[in-house]
């Protein structure tokens, strides 16, 4: 079930309405039936890996407390449960794959496997919320849960079951043992942060979709008009996840839970590390709490810090997809970090980097590095990858540069909305925490012009989100 279908919105107020009618140990056992119906909706199969997943970490938990001596075989039980769903299904496909091309290489013919599984959806967000989980309990960060249900909300829980954001144990298992309260502040914010979230996907994203579709169908597409295309992607990707994990906060905030934000004006970041502060908060967070830090982090030397970088960004990029080009995309993110972090290691530079100007400067070359990024990000094959990559400006006809000032411009339109939130966020918002009479009647309007917005301008073709994938 998807969020933007007449079939989840009938759901939640279905599931909303019988929600607050019941008493606080109910609710839990509705909302875990619930959220099994949710997931299960269209393939009834996916809950099978999802059944194992929270099997498994609950008794794995509960097994590291009683047996304190076995704390490390029990967590390597479940990260090879967790990692080895994730390797059968998202990965399997990719190895035979690439093994198939190596040993053809050498001149052999290896027999043909064919083998379709079918990629069970948001797989990669719950296994790592639950690999969070047993983690924690692991190094004594939390207590292990001994009600089986409670859990199974918490990996389960069906506004962010899809796409996230990841949550962790010691943030959301106490709000789902607490008993739930909610008043009409509550609810009015979860239904604005939820009309904002449908405007980013059906209003923003689906129209910026159509122009990024449009031009990567084209066989050799022209300089300007194949970077008009990326302007495009890189509005259509932040608008379609961030409105993804708005509406499943906004959807959490009616149930009485508060996740965490996962986007914080990303394309306002003014260098690479500053951007993974701010895109996909969640995931960046794991990755260096569970990972990188791990690892050694960056207090090591340059070369084991390097290393520990670029292996953080190869898997980051690999648990996007399995194809190349997101491994691509990650090692150019991680090795942006590390040129820019040996950039900061010159004092002339830092103090340059502060005046007014060259911030501007600084801003300007991470979008753009940005969007060379979301290039590798979009384009899977690596062939044209390449030859995109070497295409020249100067061979464009002047229809083609017309044309494409005619994609950029309609992508630029529709990106105006997302500078408009990061301004209102930034300036706006802050001034009406003070008044809550203000805020009222500022939420009410916004709801209004929002809705009426995705009723007059959506895209007329629905697309799915992005992040469905991964």
């Amino acid at each position: 079930m998807i969020f933007h279908s007449i079939d989840f919105l009938v759901f939640l107020l279905a599931v909303l309405t019988i929600y607050w009618r019941l008493p606080h140990r109910p609710q839990q056992y509705f909302l875990l039936v619930a959220s099994g119906f949710f997931y299960g909706y269209v393939h009834p199969w996916f809950l099978y890996p999802l059944l194992a997943t929270t099997s498994i970490d609950y008794l794995v938990a509960r097994a590291m407390e009683r047996h304190p001596g076995l704390r490390w075989r029990l967590l390597l039980v479940s990260l090879t449960a967790n990692l080895g769903l994730l390797a059968i299904f998202k990965y399997f496909g990719f190895f035979v794959e690439n093994v198939t091309s190596l040993v053809a290489w050498f001149g052999f013919v290896p027999p043909r496997l064919v083998l379709e599984i079918v990629l069970p959806v948001g797989i990669s967000f719950y296994t790592f919320q639950s690999i969070s989980y047993t983690t924690d309990v692991y190094r004594g960060k939390i207590r292990a849960c001994h009600d089986f249900v409670e859990f199974g909300v918490y990996v389960s829980f069906f506004a962010q079951l899809v796409a996230g954001p990841i949550g962790r144990g010691g943030d959301i298992l106490p709000q789902v043992r607490r008993e739930k309260r909610i008043d009409a502040a509550t609810v009015r914010s979860g239904i604005v942060l939820m009309t904002w979230g449908f405007f980013e996907k059906l209003v923003i994203a689906d129209n910026a979709a159509l122009i990024v579709n449009n031009v990567f169908l084209l066989e050799n597409p022209p300089f300007a008009v194949l970077w008009a295309g990326v302007f495009a992607f890189t509005v259509q990707i932040l608008a379609d996840f961030s409105g993804y994990t708005d509406i499943a906060r906004g959807v959490a905030r009616l149930f009485g839970f508060e996740l965490s934000r996962n986007f914080n004006h990303p394309y306002l970041a003014t260098s690479p590390g500053e951007f993974w502060k701010r895109w996909h908060m969640s995931l960046s967070n794991w990755i260096r709490d569970y990972l990188y830090i791990p690892l050694g982090g960056s207090r090591v030397g340059f070369f084991r810090y390097l290393i520990n970088l670029l292996l953080t960004f190869f898997l980051c990029g690999l648990w996007h997809g399995a194809s190349w080009n997101f491994v691509l995309w990650g090692l150019f993110h991680g090795l942006l970090i590390a040129l820019y972090r040996a950039a900061g290691a010159v004092r002339f530079l830092v103090a340059m980097g502060q005046l007014p100007g060259v911030v501007v400067l600084r801003w300007l070359v991470m979008f753009t590095l940005t969007q060379l990024g979301w290039l590798i990000f979009r384009e899977t094959d690596l062939t044209h990858l390449f030859h995109y990559l070497t295409l020249s400006p100067f061979a464009d006809t002047a229809r083609e540069r017309q044309y494409a000032l005619f994609l950029f411009t309609k992508a630029f339109f529709f990106s105006l909305f997302l500078w408009m939130h990061a301004a209102v966020d930034l300036y706006v918002v802050p001034r009406l925490a003070s008044s809550p009479r203000l805020r009222f009647w500022s939420e009410t309007v916004l709801a209004t012009c929002l809705f009426m917005g995705i009723l007059n301008m959506r895209a007329f073709q629905r697309v799915d989100f992005i992040y469905f994938q991964f």
